[in-house]
């Protein structure tokens, strides 16, 4: 803190004269201490100051080394700029030789050449004559030209030989593409780039490869339309005839392979698959149209788009499953050749505006859509047929409409899976989802919806007559078809997402597609199950509530303030429960045969709830003493035993409400209504419910009950 004299002087308050002393003296004890710490450090500060001027002769030796150093480079680099333009020099120099090299070289291949192409086009040796032309085709003719006549001369002469090897190799070409002479092609091919005339000898060998394709589809169609009807191949000959065109086709490319590869380059695959894949697609449709003339494929699909009503018999045609499952081998086996196409052509960016794949999609494209208009006829007629085929074997539960239509949808399913086709697959699936619920589960349906006979004596096997006897049969035999149909839409579901899977694994894209689709039979599952509800709400309705109704009703009917010697002469023989445990001895367990094992156990669970229901409406009806709420409680437990006799499953949550509403109203004092509620804790009955309960018992005060229930 710094005051100068006049500041010193005009202090004169006490307090401020203390503030300033004890700053200055904090400010003396920072100084005394920094002082210390300087005194502290003043050997350490001494040993560097010696150890600086004992290093301070060495730095100037180093600078002297550092001078001496950097005079040697500078005269080395004057010496390598000196090299370097000397090698220039040199370099020039050389360049110039080897010019001059080039031109004797050159000089000396015009005239080899002059006398090679001579000798060569005499001895019909064109491997050789071509090389020679090519050598000369690489001759820089400015650099040699002008120098002397006989190498203008030399020039002229191999210009007219080279216009005559070029005539003499499309003659030669054309003359062994005529005799069919697949070596004498091959070779003379392999010569057309070396003179020059790429273009020319791709666009001819294209040509040749595309008339090789041509000439085997002909030949093989020609084969098929000679097949009799008795071969055991008639029914896929034109299947045949695609497969061998394809195959001869992916042959003659791999072939070509070698000749494309070390005479034109890899880059020129595209132009000679697009000629060949041309004529391909045009043998293909050739085949194509015979095939849908012969199988009457159009008169077919034209009475089934309505556009004709000409009939169509066996004897004119064969049989349209046979049909259909050539066309599918005809569209797997085209699209086992477009990969092989894609795969040749590795350019996967490019391939959707390559007219060759474009074609055949094209093609593909008209057979899949005759499939699927001939399959979803075939499924439909078939199925219907199925139904009116419809018989069951005695000792089966189900008909035969549940085999015969599910292995139909499994057959026609898998066949346009097994088409390679996503978007015929995915059609199909879900004409066999629609199918399935449209005509097999509404067929089904109709014999639901004519009813249940309910005339339904306690013997089920005593009918008052054949004809409800037989409506009975129907109706049992439908809601088991219903229930065998709907477990097999699942099975179905899994086979088709296992068979897409094996057909499609590579293709997520597709794969993703077809889930989608085969997700509807979900749906489908769903509709089988509504259906088998409704028949066993109605089996219910019809053949057993009207069986425990009148049984259960009589609860109602009789005194439940009862005395000791009616509590054990009931416990001993009780009539009411005797018929409850006849009414299922004689109408419900007898079902157990009949029946599917999930059908029956609904018709129990159905009963049961029913039973329940109806008993807990009754029991709040009645007045009761202690003792007659403890025969409710053993009525319910010996039920419940006897029920659980008969059940795969705890039916005790059936009976839950009623056993609290027994236990309730067999109570001896009301406070052990309380001490029950509290010690269970899971109590089905509200408070309002118990009230009811307790009011039942002619023995309990209305005032005591509000009392207890209300603490």
């Amino acid at each position: 803190m710094d005051l100068s004299i006049e500041e010193v002087k005009a202090l004169t308050d006490s307090e401020k004269i203390q503030e300033i002393f004890l700053k200055l003296r904090e400010q003396e004890e920072n100084v005394t201490k920094d002082l210390d710490r300087l005194l502290k450090n003043q050997a350490h500060l001494e040993t560097k100051m010696k150890n600086l001027n004992q290093i301070l002769p060495q730095v100037a030796s180093i600078e002297k080394s550092c001078q001496t150093l950097h005079d040697k480079i500078h005269g080395t680099n004057l010496l390598a700029e000196n090299v370097s333009r000397k090698v220039r020099q040199l370099d020039m120099a050389k360049g110039h030789v080897d010019s001059c090299i080039q031109r004797v070289n050159d000089i000396i291949n015009l005239t080899k050449c002059v006398e090679g192409v001579q000798e060569t086009m005499a001895s019909d040796n064109y491997e050789t004559a071509a090389s020679h032309i090519n050598r000369y085709l690489h001759i820089d003719k400015k650099l040699i030209s002008n120098i002397d006549d006989d190498v203008d001369g030399s020039f002229a002469v191999l210009k007219d030989a080279e216009l005559r090897f070029i005539n003499n190799l499309n003659n030669r070409f054309d003359s062994a593409v005529k005799e069919n002479d697949e070596k004498g092609v091959d070779r003379f091919a392999r010569l057309y780039p070396l003179v020059g005339r790429k273009e020319d000898g791709l666009s001819k060998y294209s040509k040749f490869l595309a008339s090789k394709v041509a000439a085997k589809g002909q030949h093989h169609l020609t084969n098929a339309l000679k097949t009799s009807k008795d071969d055991k191949r008639w029914g896929v000959m034109f299947a045949d005839t695609l497969t061998r065109l394809f195959e001869d086709t992916a042959r003659i490319i791999e072939d070509s392979q070698v000749v494309l590869d070390s005479a034109y380059g890899a880059d020129c695959m595209a132009r000679v698959l697009g000629a060949v894949q041309d004529e391909c697609i045009r043998q293909a449709r050739a085949t194509f149209n015979n095939f849908l003339q012969t199988r009457n494929v159009i008169d077919i699909s034209c009475v089934l788009t309505g556009k004709s009503t000409a009939p169509q018999t066996e004897q004119e045609q064969p049989k349209l499953d046979q049909i259909l499952e050539e066309m599918v081998i005809m569209n797997s086996r085209a699209e086992l050749y477009s990969s092989f196409i894609r795969r040749k052509l590795q350019q996967e960016e490019t391939l959707g505006d390559w007219d060759g794949i474009h074609g055949m999609r094209t093609l593909q494209q008209e057979v899949m859509g005759h499939y699927i208009l001939l399959e979803t006829h075939f499924i439909k007629q078939s199925i219907m047929k199925a139904v009116s085929l419809e018989s069951r074997n005695k000792k089966s539960l189900v008909s035969s409409i549940v085999d015969d239509s599910c292995y139909l949808i499994q057959k026609s399913v898998n066949r346009a899976i097994s088409s390679r086709s996503v978007d015929t697959a995915c059609a199909m699936i879900n004409n066999a989802a629609s199918s399935l619920s449209v005509d097999v589960c509404k067929e089904l349906m109709g014999t639901i919806n004519n009813g249940y006979p309910n005339s339904l004596s306690y013997s089920w096997q005593q009918g008052s007559d054949e004809q409800v006897q037989e409506q009975k049969e129907k109706f049992i035999t439908a809601a088991n078809n219903i229930q065998a149909t709907g477990d097999n839409v699942n099975k179905l579901k899994r086979g088709f997402q296992a068979k897409c899977e094996k057909s499609f694994g590579t293709d997520s894209t597709a794969l993703e597609k077809l889930r989608s689709c085969i997700s509807g039979f979900s749906d489908v599952s769903s509709d089988f199950k509504e259906a088998l509800k409704k028949a066993e709400h109605t089996l219910c309705k019809a053949a057993v509530f009207p069986k425990i109704h009148p049984v259960v009703a009589e609860f109602a009917s009789s005194s439940h303030v009862i005395t000791e010697d009616q509590l054990y002469l009931l416990e001993v023989e009780d009539p009411w429960l005797q018929e409850i445990v006849k009414v299922f001895e004689e109408v419900i367990i007898p079902l157990k045969q009949l029946l599917h094992q999930t059908i029956y156990d609904s018709i129990l669970k159905i009963s049961i709830t029913e039973m329940t229901e109806y008993l807990e409406k009754l029991a709040l009806t009645c007045s009761y003493n202690q003792l007659g709420g403890i025969l409710f409680d053993k009525r319910l437990r010996s039920l419940v035993t006897f029920l659980s006799g008969i059940t795969q499953w705890s039916i005790r949550d059936k009976f839950a409400r009623l056993t609290q509403i027994a236990l309730i109203l067999s109570v001896e004092r009301l406070s052990e209504v309380t001490e029950y509620t509290a010690s269970t804790g899971k109590c089905s009955l509200n408070s309002s419910e118990i009230k009811q309960c307790l009011k039942l018992r002619h023995d309990f005060r209305k005032d005591d009950i509000n009392k207890i229930i209300g603490e």
